[in-house]
C-alpha cells in the first residue's frame, strides 16, 4: 500500500531509501512478506503512481548501471529482469587499453561460456523495474516524501521520528539512504573518505555504426573514459577526470566535446555524430566504520560507495542485499529477532571477504591506470599484454567482472522443522 496514515505504526522492518538497494531488498524479501513480515520503506521524495508508470523515481537520472552477470541471476530471481531485459545491452566482449601506448587486453563472453559478460542499463529503467508493483504489495507500506528526522535505537530495535512529528518502531532499520545521510552520523557512525582528487563526467552518445555489443575501456595518465554499449548505435560515457579540466569540458558546446572525448576514445568504436545531457560528480572512495549494530545495518553507498572504473559498486550492494535477505528470511521463519546482533555479524563477516577483493580492485586500477611516468606507462602496458596472452589470469578477471567469485546466498523460508526436529537434505531452500 501507499502513503497510508500510520493508525499501526509497527514494523517488523524499515528500509530507508526506495532506490535501487533498498527495493532490490523489498523483493528479495518476497517469501517473509508472504508469510506475515511487515516493511516499511520510506524515501525523501515523492513517488507519483500513474498507471503502470513511475515518475520521478529516487536516485534515477540520465545515466546508466552496469549489471554483472550474477546481478541478472538474481534480478531473474526477484522476478524484476523480465521488466529490464528488452533495455538491457549486453556486454559480449570488453577491451581494455592504454591510450598512445601498446598494451590492450580483450575479454570475452564466449570464453565463460555465457551470452554476456554483463549488461549496461539505463537507471531510470532499472528503476522502473524494481518499483513498479512495491504500491500494491501486501504488507508493504510505501511512505514516499517523508524525511526521518532522527533515530532513536531501543532495546527492541529502533523508534524514528518523521518531519511531522509522527513516530514509528522497527525491529530492524535497514539504512539504504546513500552516503549523504546525516542519520548514520547522528548515530555516531563515521564514514573513512578517500578523495581521488577527480570527478566523473557522464553523458550518452551515438556513433557512426553499432557497438556490436563491444564495451571500451581506454586509460591515460589522467584517468580512465569508458564507452558503455545501450541500443544500437549508443554508448553511455564515463569520463574521469581532474576538476579543473571537468569543469572546463563540461561547459564546452556539444561539437567541441564530442571532439575532445573522441581524442581520448579514438576511432576503433566509430565516430560521434551526437552527445546528450552530461553530468559530473566528484570521485572518492566512502567506507562507513560500521555495518551493522543490534537492530541496524547499513547498506549500499550508506556503506560503500566506489570508484566507477569497475563498474561494481551496484553489482557489490546487491550482493550484500542477496546476503542480508537470506538472514533475515532465516530468522524470520525461525522466530529470532530480526535484529539479532549475532546474526547480523555473521552478514558482516560472510561479506567481508566479497567486499575488501571489490573494493580494492576498484580503488587500485584508477591508482595504476592514472599515476603519470613513462616506467608506470610501461608496466601498465606490460600489465595489458601479459593478460592478452595468458588464459587463466583473463578467466579469473572475466570471473571477478561477472560477479561470480562468491558463493550464491540461498533464498525463500526454510522448511518448518519435522517433528523429531530433524530435517531432510533435500527440504532446503533453493539456491541460484
Amino acid at each position: 500500500m501507499t502513503e497510508p496514515a500510520l493508525s499501526s505504526p509497527a514494523f517488523d522492518l524499515v528500509i530507508l531509501g526506495a532506490g535501487m538497494t533498498g527495493a532490490s531488498l523489498v523483493h528479495l524479501l518476497q517469501p517473509a512478506l508472504d508469510d506475515g513480515l511487515r516493511i516499511a520503506l520510506i524515501d525523501r521524495q515523492q513517488i507519483r503512481w500513474t498507471a503502470d508508470i513511475l515518475e520521478r523515481p529516487p536516485s534515477f537520472d540520465g545515466r546508466a548501471t552496469a549489471l554483472a552477470w550474477g546481478s541478472r541471476q538474481l534480478l531473474e530471481r526477484m522476478g524484476c529482469w523480465s521488466a529490464v531485459a528488452d533495455r538491457a545491452c549486453a556486454i559480449e566482449h570488453i577491451q581494455a587499453s592504454d591510450r598512445g601506448r601498446f598494451g590492450q587486453t580483450h575479454l570475452h563472453a564466449s570464453e565463460q561460456g555465457t551470452e554476456a559478460l554483463g549488461y549496461i542499463v539505463e537507471n531510470a529503467v532499472l528503476g522502473r523495474a524494481l518499483l513498479q508493483g512495491l504500491d500494491s504489495c501486501p504488507n508493504v507500506t510505501l511512505l514516499s516524501d517523508t524525511e526521518v528526522t532522527q533515530v532513536t535505537m531501543t532495546a527492541t530495535g529502533s523508534q524514528l521520528t518523521l518531519a511531522d512529528g509522527k513516530t514509528l518502531t522497527t525491529a530492524l532499520l535497514v539504512m539504504a539512504d546513500g552516503g549523504r545521510s546525516g542519520l548514520a552520523q547522528q548515530l555516531g557512525i563515521r564514514h573513512q573518505r578517500e578523495d581521488y582528487g577527480r570527478m566523473a563526467l557522464v553523458t550518452q552518445v551515438e556513433m557512426d555504426r553499432e557497438h556490436q555489443h563491444w564495451a571500451y575501456e581506454r586509460f591515460s595518465d589522467h584517468g580512465p573514459v569508458a564507452l558503455l554499449p545501450l541500443q544500437q548505435r549508443h554508448f553511455a560515457v564515463v569520463w574521469t577526470l581532474p576538476p579543473d579540466d571537468c569543469e572546463r569540458i563540461m561547459a564546452l558546446p556539444d561539437a567541441l566535446f564530442a571532439e575532445q572525448l573522441q581524442q581520448q576514445v579514438g576511432y576503433r568504436s566509430g565516430r560521434i555524430l551526437r552527445v546528450g545531457e552530461r553530468f559530473s560528480y566528484p570521485l572518492a572512495l566512502v567506507r562507513s566504520g560500521e555495518q551493522v549494530r543490534r537492530g541496524l545495518v547499513l547498506l549500499g553507498n550508506a556503506a560503500h560507495s566506489l570508484h566507477p572504473v569497475a563498474g561494481q559498486g551496484f553489482n557489490l550492494a546487491l550482493r550484500d542485499t542477496a546476503a542480508l535477505a537470506a538472514r533475515v528470511l532465516e530468522s524470520w521463519s525461525m522466530k529470532r529477532p530480526l535484529g539479532d546482533l549475532t546474526v547480523l555479524l555473521e552478514y558482516a563477516q560472510q561479506q567481508q571477504q566479497d567486499q575488501a577483493n571489490t573494493i580494492l580492485a576498484s580503488d587500485l586500477l584508477p591508482r595504476v591506470f592514472s599515476h603519470p611516468g613513462t616506467l608506470t606507462a610501461l608496466g601498465r602496458g606490460a600489465g595489458l599484454l601479459a593478460l592478452a596472452s595468458l588464459t587463466v589470469p583473463r578467466r579469473l578477471l572475466a570471473r571477478h567482472a561477472m560477479g561470480l567469485g562468491q558463493p550464491a546466498p540461498r533464498f525463500g523460508l526454510p522448511p518448518t522443522p519435522k517433528p523429531d526436529n530433524l530435517s531432510s537434505r533435500s527440504e532446503s531452500a533453493d539456491a541460484l
